[in-house]
């Protein structure tokens, strides 16, 4: 009788991990640099322990992603911690599983003061009102006077094309596109182009005007079933971790995969924009009291931006 109980009890142990392995998730990823590691995890083999398959899908606007999401189309995609909250609010089962501290920057024509109040000029943001780029913008400017006036774009390459056309003097751009769009000012200086430089860091100013809170603006977020999974997430992680590590040490072979899977970022990344790639990823109990602050400060602009209440601890599933 002993014998079968400790047979079923390692049987039970050994279930999550089998369960696991014969499952496939379903991740997106818009054209950023941490959509890289998710390209390297839906490789056929690994050189790091992945006990699961995973799938990559793009999206390349918002409302692509939202589609995507309700339709069920994907069970995890890189969106905005804001974005997460607010499917929480609309009752759709969501866990944040990492959380990013992404490399946002703000590209302007000409040198300046590494300050939000210094900018002077129209400051070009991907993607509509009341999106993401514009709400952390005026959440770290706070009440702060500037000389700045505002034009939307459909996206962070129309942004990039309308700053290299003169139509512009800044614009708010994550990697690799703001790599990308230093280099292609320099190779149209020539041509008239403005030289642009990298001017002030969303990470840095976000801190310096919150002292103590790093900002967690991007997640990692899981969808119904397998938002149930803690035991996926916890190996989606770990995974993670180690693909993030690959892609850092072996830039050209994660280059040839984003070519096959996601042509629109491979095209950014073909500047060399990927020998710059270091993903910053937070997880544990401070990532979690970080997100909070950012959402509560997106909340006090916009409630809607989150969808309603700040979420309690049920939305974070980012480890201890």
């Amino acid at each position: 009788m002993k014998k079968i109980f400790l047979i079923a009890l390692l049987l039970a142990l050994a279930c999550p991990a089998q369960c696991i392995a014969n499952q496939v998730i379903v991740v997106s990823g818009p054209p950023i640099a941490e959509s890289v590691p998710l390209i390297a995890m839906s490789q056929k083999t690994q050189s790091w322990d992945q006990p699961f398959d995973l799938k990559f899908l793009p999206w390349h606007s918002p409302d692509m992603l939202r589609a995507m999401i309700v339709g069920g189309q994907i069970d995890a995609a890189i969106i905005t911690t804001a974005a997460a909250s607010t499917l929480h609010n609309k009752g759709i089962n969501v866990r944040i599983a990492q959380l990013y501290e992404s490399p946002i920057w703000i590209v302007s024509n000409r040198p300046g003061p590494d300050t939000l109040e210094s900018l002077k000029g129209t400051l070009l943001f991907p993607f509509g009102p009341g999106e993401m780029p514009e709400l952390l913008f005026k959440a770290t400017l706070k009440d702060n006077p500037t000389e700045i006036s505002i034009r939307h774009t459909s996206g962070a390459l129309e942004a990039v094309n309308l700053l290299l056309a003169g139509k512009g003097e800044h614009a708010m751009l994550s990697e690799p596109t703001v790599s990308v769009a230093i280099l292609r000012s320099q190779e149209k200086h020539s041509q008239g182009s403005p030289l642009l430089v990298r001017r002030i860091s969303m990470g840095k100013v976000w801190t310096r005007t919150f002292p103590g809170h790093r900002l967690a603006s991007t997640s990692m977020t899981f969808f119904r079933s397998k938002a149930e999974n803690p035991d996926m997430i916890q190996h989606f992680r770990k995974a993670h971790t180690q693909a993030c590590e690959w892609v850092k040490q072996n830039p050209s072979k994660a280059l040839t995969l984003t070519r096959q899977k996601f042509p629109a970022l491979a095209a950014q990344l073909d500047s060399g924009a990927i020998k710059k790639i270091d993903i910053h990823t937070l997880n544990n109990q401070r990532a979690r009291k970080n997100a909070i602050f950012f959402l509560s400060k997106i909340k006090e602009l916009s409630p809607d931006a989150i969808g309603g209440p700040i979420p309690k601890n049920d939305l974070f599933e980012v480890g201890q």
